[in-house]
């Protein structure tokens, strides 16, 4: 008996009919692809995991063409002068030149010996690039000639020019054409036997190469996501201060629904009001405390630990991106996106560093989202001269398999967040679409 039949079996002995039931609307929902989380397993992942995923390189490109260190000599040309003076019972003579010759500059030495002027001659005529060595017989270059930059960035790990891979409306991706690079022999070196077979058939799709995405965001994408400007403006309305107070400690606080809200006011405190006029009263103070939070932002520690959560609007998925002081556990910036992607990753660490000083910097410590490392590339890009960068740390999986998940999982990612997560879990009811935040 196949795995699937006794999973059958051993459900139908554990479960009731409408247990059954309830898992098999929720398999449906998951291969209906309505479900972000969780995923089914891919069997195609876990035998090719080098396979092509998005994934940004912790390491930043070089902004300047790099300096190339002179080449440190091998023979030592007063050593050669004497071993000649030996041979041939009498010193080695300078170079005997022409008159109306070409002179050297006085700074330029052989490569190979570090003989002087004296001893070198200029051995390609008049193009003048290449010296010819009079002690050590060898050749070379006047001065390293470099060609003028044409590109705006440098591998960080063998300093080839990278070249414009692609161009997108958001992004441009530079990636490094050099064959002999570090990291790309080390990713090349880690493939499986299977992969390299795949390889040959996919070549575009194993990331082996170093890239880098260099994005176009204009400020007011930047912007994190704001409440609607209310149709009820809360400073007119027909009710006092103390019954927008109820309103929202009721609908909000204690998480009612609108109608049970209303319900309460009208039995209870004898207050009437429609549950529509609690849904206004609500977007609209949502307008405004949102506008307060904005602008009474509490000091920033040197520490922002971040993450993002799927939630359910309008019976859509959506993202919303949480980032949280470990010291006095502030939410310092929150933000809801479409989509889990770079612009949402970068719009919520921006405004979580918003209100922060020139002259200070964030450590931000997130998951193995890559999107968050795409933002702070961003972020350094675009920070003040006089400001340090911003720096990253991610807690990868749900075991401690490197140093910086066993630093910051326990008392900064995983402690604050299931407990900010555990405080939005009373048993909140859907209202008009949104339901209660799950933690991803």
């Amino acid at each position: 008996m196949g795995k699937i039949p006794r999973l059958v079996l051993w459900l139908c002995r554990k479960f009731t009919r409408q247990d059954l039931q309830e898992l098999v609307d929720q398999l449906q929902e998951i291969l209906a692809g309505r479900q972000p989380e969780p995923q089914p397993r891919d069997d195609f992942r876990q035998q090719h995991p080098h396979y092509r995923d998005f994934y940004v390189d912790p390491q930043v490109p070089l902004t300047q063409p790099p300096t190339l260190a002179p080449a440190t000599p091998t023979l030592d040309w007063r050593q050669l002068c004497a071993q000649y003076q030996r041979d041939h019972g009498q010193p080695l003579a300078p170079v005997r030149r022409r008159r109306g010759a070409r002179p050297l500059p006085p700074t330029c030495r052989c490569a190979h010996c570090g003989a002087p002027p004296p001893f070198l001659y200029l051995n390609d005529g008049r193009q003048a690039s290449q010296l010819s060595c009079k002690v050590c017989g060898r050749r070379s270059q006047l001065a390293r000639r470099q060609r003028p930059a044409q590109t705006s960035y440098w591998c960080p790990y063998c300093h080839s020019a990278l070249y414009r891979w692609k161009q997108r409306p958001d992004s441009t991706i530079y990636k490094c054409p050099c064959d002999r690079c570090p990291h790309y022999l080390q990713k090349q070196q880690a493939l499986k036997w299977n992969e390299k077979l795949l390889q040959k058939l996919r070549l575009s799709q194993f990331k082996l190469r170093y890239q880098y995405r260099e994005y176009h965001f204009q400020p007011a994408q930047l912007a994190p996501s704001a409440p609607h400007r209310p149709a009820v403006d809360l400073t007119r309305i027909h009710r006092s201060s103390d019954v927008l107070g109820l309103v929202l400690a009721f609908h909000i606080s204690f998480a009612l629904s609108a109608r049970k809200t209303a319900q309460v006011l009208r039995q209870v405190l004898g207050v009437p009001l429609s549950y529509q006029s609690v849904l206004n009263y609500a977007q609209g103070a949502a307008y405004y405390c949102h506008a307060f939070n904005l602008r009474r932002k509490a000091p920033l520690s040197d520490t922002a630990t971040g993450d993002e959560t799927y939630i359910r609007v309008a019976g859509k998925h959506q993202y919303t991106f949480l980032f949280l002081d470990p010291q006095d556990h502030q939410i310092t910036s929150y933000h809801v996106a479409t989509e889990r992607d770079a612009l949402a990753a970068t719009v919520a660490l921006s405004e979580a560093a918003r209100t922060l000083p020139e002259d200070r910097s964030l450590r931000f410590i997130t998951d193995g989202n890559p999107s968050y490392q795409a933002g702070v590339h961003f972020r350094n890009a675009h920070r003040p001269t006089s400001q340090p960068p911003f720096t990253l740390r991610q807690v990868i999986g749900l075991e401690n398999r490197d140093e910086v998940s066993k630093e910051f999982r326990l008392f900064t990612l995983t402690a604050l967040f299931v407990t900010h997560y555990k405080c939005l879990r009373p048993p909140w009811r859907w209202a008009t679409g949104f339901p209660p935040p799950c933690p991803s």
